[in-house]
């Protein structure tokens, strides 16, 4: 398949995919991946920027089969993707990936159950649409990684408008030629930058990748076509956006590669940009073993590698989504209040007196050592905290927990689920979700909308 172009290698596989073709353990993280998902959505929908979706889903697509996770409201599958992807990203509590250091399930899986809904398809087939939207959108991410994120793309809508094609492609049942022009319409779709973290449109950014996906699958179903060669082509999707212009070594590794197996998937403790993670937890760490009060701090210096300063873009933050961008405020936060979880990203809380003013005493730059580690994910760091007393503390951390070599617990995992769904659906209902979540593949289209209705 050499002179095969590489989306329609990619469509070629995932058309074929079989649900025994899958190795349990990638269905095992799928299945997390997807709990986490619904929790986070379900607590996500009353953020400013899922409500001004919902209200977009009401005026465009004010009828439909598709639920909008944690409402009453219901819309078309594009729009219904577009809602809940907002949702789902919202909290910046979603699940990160370091093939693309960017979020692929609030991509995916809004196209995957909204999709699902529409044609009345049940768990197996949305955990394998899933699968093979994240595992495709993932292997683009290979050959265009780190490069497309260098250039300032944020790789969530960018990477992940192919992932939900896919899975909205492979539950309308399109054929390989069909896939592959939706591939070739979403690489045209495409966009989001990471200028515009810090405000409703970086959490927007997932919901539309989702609703493009779908349009792409739904455009190609009626007959638009694209280039099947405009990942490699001159002018294409690799030159545009990662400046790749050679692909004579580009392979299609899908079934021999499974990226949910082998890089895994990261979920978070915190609900804000996963930059600021390991910091949080070495941070945490010192304050149980030691009591400090703001009062005691002279100046924190922060040591980040290369992209803390360009995710984590807010070092004044005045508000609860400026806030969630910002390393300032997640130590200061974890100092005063105790915590860096939901309660905390609100807008009273970032503008209170004590966490500016010790905001203003902590100051992050790219660490010399670890900028030689490049442009990578995972954001280690160090910290050196200088006291009033001029004693000073040097703490590091090179991977947050809930990533695959530190990973949350399954009893973590539920507490979790359990925080972000109970206050919005009661214990019933989230002891439902959890019973059904846990064989998602053998749940009925009827079980799983019932759950989705509010």
């Amino acid at each position: 398949m050499m002179n095969t172009p590489l989306l329609a290698q990619i469509a070629h596989w995932c058309v074929n995919l079989k649900w025994q073709d899958i190795p349990e353990p990638v269905v095992e993280v799928a299945r997390t991946a997807l709990t986490d998902y619904i929790a986070v959505t379900i607590a996500g929908n009353e953020m400013p920027v899922a409500q001004n979706i919902q209200k977009l889903s009401a005026l465009r697509a004010p009828s439909g089969h598709c639920n909008l996770f944690g409402t009453s409201q219901t819309s078309s599958a594009a729009y219904a993707s577009y809602a809940n992807g907002a949702a789902s990203h919202a909290l910046d509590f979603d699940d990160v990936s370091w093939a693309t250091i960017g979020h692929p399930t609030v991509t995916v899986a809004p196209a995957a159950f909204a999709v699902a809904q529409e044609r009345q398809l049940g768990g197996e087939a949305i955990l394998l649409a899933y699968i093979a939207g994240v595992e495709a959108q993932h292997q683009i991410a290979r050959w265009l990684m780190p490069a497309l994120s260098e250039q300032g793309w944020h790789t969530t809508p960018t990477i992940g408008v192919f992932g939900a094609a896919v899975a909205a492609g492979i539950l309308m049942d399109l054929d390989e030629d069909s896939l592959t022009h939706a591939l070739a319409i979403a690489a045209s779709s495409a966009s989001g930058v990471r200028g515009n973290f810090g405000s409703q449109t970086k959490a927007m950014h997932a919901g539309l990748a989702a609703f493009n996906g779908v349009n792409a699958a739904e455009l190609a179903h009626i007959g638009v076509t694209g280039q099947p060669n405009v990942i490699e082509a001159a002018d294409g999707f690799g030159q545009c956006f990662a400046q790749r212009t050679d692909f004579a070594q580009a392979s299609v590794s899908l079934g021999e590669y499974w990226d949910l197996l082998e890089n895994g998937l990261v979920f978070k403790q915190y609900p804000c940009c996963s930059g600021s993670h390991p910091a949080i937890d070495c941070w945490d760490e010192l304050l149980q073993a030691r009591h400090l009060a703001p009062e005691d701090i002279e100046f924190i210096q922060v040591g980040a590698s290369l992209l803390g300063p360009r995710e984590l873009v807010c070092s004044n933050p005045q508000n609860a989504i400026e806030a969630k961008f910002s390393m300032q405020y997640a130590l200061a936060a974890r100092l005063i209040y105790g915590g860096v979880g939901v309660a905390e990203f609100v807008d009273d809380k970032v503008q209170d007196e004590r966490i500016q003013a010790l905001m203003a005493r902590i100051q992050m730059r790219v660490d010399p050592e670890l900028e030689k580690l490049g442009f990578i994910g995972t954001a280690p760091v160090k910290i050196r905290v200088t006291l009033t007393s001029g004693e000073t503390i040097a703490i590091a951390n090179d991977l947050a927990k809930g990533n695959p070599e530190k990973p949350l617990s399954n009893q973590d995992i539920e507490k979790k689920f359990t925080a972000c769904v109970v206050p919005k659906v009661g214990e019933g209902r989230s002891r439902q979700w959890l019973a059904l979540l846990a064989q998602f593949e053998s749940a009925s289209s009827a079980e799983i909308n019932e759950l989705l209705k509010q």
